[in-house]
């Protein structure tokens, strides 16, 4: 088993994750929409309440990973002589 002496590159991964989240965020938004105009009865308030809840999750987590690839690719640019 040789050892790879470079370092792995995640950012290809960290940018696909990110584009993932952001193709749920937008899934998840649409589930809402749908909830909130066909769902009016209160009874239904606890389900639009946790679609908004997920969808805030996830919106939160596609804009971490965002950042987390603009700062990988920060620093790449910095290590680079």
């Amino acid at each position: 088993m040789a050892n790879d002496p470079r370092p792995r590159d995640h950012t290809d991964a960290a940018k696909d994750v990110a584009r993932d989240l952001t193709d749920i965020a937008h899934h998840v938004s649409s589930l809402k929409g749908e909830a909130n105009a066909y769902l009016r009865d209160p009874n239904y308030g606890t389900l639009r309440l946790r679609l908004e809840n997920a969808h805030a999750a996830v919106k939160a987590a596609a804009v971490e990973a965002r950042r987390r690839v603009r700062m990988n690719e920060k620093d790449e640019r910095s290590s680079r002589p």
